[in-house]
């Protein structure tokens, strides 16, 4: 049977939807079953796989809009981490997808509910972050590991990242970029009063719950859409959610080299490898 691919354009970005006439002409003629993205809302599970034409804002509502499905990003917009696949070398990463030269990487996503006089009064889903951030003044944070008391965070707030939310707010902040794989969560405060600056990277398993208490103002923000003011004695838990984020991978999109390339992150830009650029299937 051939692959089901869901095709979605960015609608803000012209050349995004100029992109995906030209994709779908194409596909039309290759041993795969096209389906388009007003098909696609009708029936989510029409598809294998969802290729997306623009940046790493569409992915991100892909991720929401089809939770578990896996996506090929093509960048059509300005960084495009997670869109790995750069424009011009689309039509190869299509081959190999039709071809099933392709893998899934999957990571973990967050849910947040937030709790007040032991009620519920929030409850959502993140496939990047949950994030907790203050307005004009500092804001007393506690965070809890396992119902264990880790520490009290004065400052801008506090940020849970995700695997691939990791080189988003997090990285911003000072907080660490997890590689593609790992099974765990980044906590990073932001801008803590203190000259001890350490963030935790925690296992995926582990029960996380922050607690405002002062009455500075604080939002709640989930993938950096503003889910309510919290107060003082609010609890925000925050678990592993039951979706999963998933990336098609193909030849050529590698973690590393994006971070390389897409953040600048060369010390020495000239510097060839003395063991190789690409090490995949070596040693044993």
């Amino acid at each position: 049977m051939s692959i089901r691919i869901g095709l979605v354009s960015a609608r803000s970005k012209g050349e995004a939807q100029e992109l995906g006439v030209e994709v779908a002409e194409w596909l039309e003629a290759q041993p795969c079953q096209l389906v388009h993205e007003d098909e696609l809302q009708a029936n989510p599970d029409a598809v294998d796989v969802i290729v997306a034409l623009g940046g790493d804002g569409l992915i991100m509502r892909m991720a929401h809009s089809y939770p578990n499905t896996p996506l090929l990003g093509i960048n059509v917009g300005k960084i495009g981490f997670m869109a790995m696949i750069e424009r011009n070398d689309w039509k190869r990463a299509l081959d190999l997808l039709i071809s099933g030269q392709y893998r899934v990487q999957s990571g973990p996503t967050l849910s947040a509910t937030l709790l007040r006089n032991n009620e519920t009064r929030f409850s959502g889903w993140a496939v990047n972050d949950v994030v907790l951030r203050s307005g004009s003044s500092m804001v007393d944070v506690e965070v809890y590991i396992d119902r264990q008391f880790v520490n009290t965070y004065p400052g801008d707030g506090m940020i849970i990242a995700t695997p691939q939310g990791s080189t988003a707010y997090c990285m911003a902040a000072g907080g660490p970029a997890l590689g593609a794989g790992v099974r765990g969560f980044a906590v990073v405060p932001i801008c803590p009063h203190s000259p001890i600056r350490t963030n935790l990277v925690v296992p995926e398993e582990a029960a996380i719950e922050l607690v405002i208490v002062n009455d500075s103002p604080c939002d709640l923000l989930l993938d950096g859409t503003p889910d309510g003011a919290l107060e003082r004695g609010d609890i925000v838990q925050i678990r592993s959610a039951s979706a999963e984020f998933r990336l098609v991978m193909v030849e050529g999109t590698d973690f590393y080299q994006a971070f390389r390339t897409k953040f600048n992150y060369m010390i020495r830009p000239q510097a060839v490898p003395s063991l190789g650029s690409d090490r995949q299937g070596a040693g044993g």
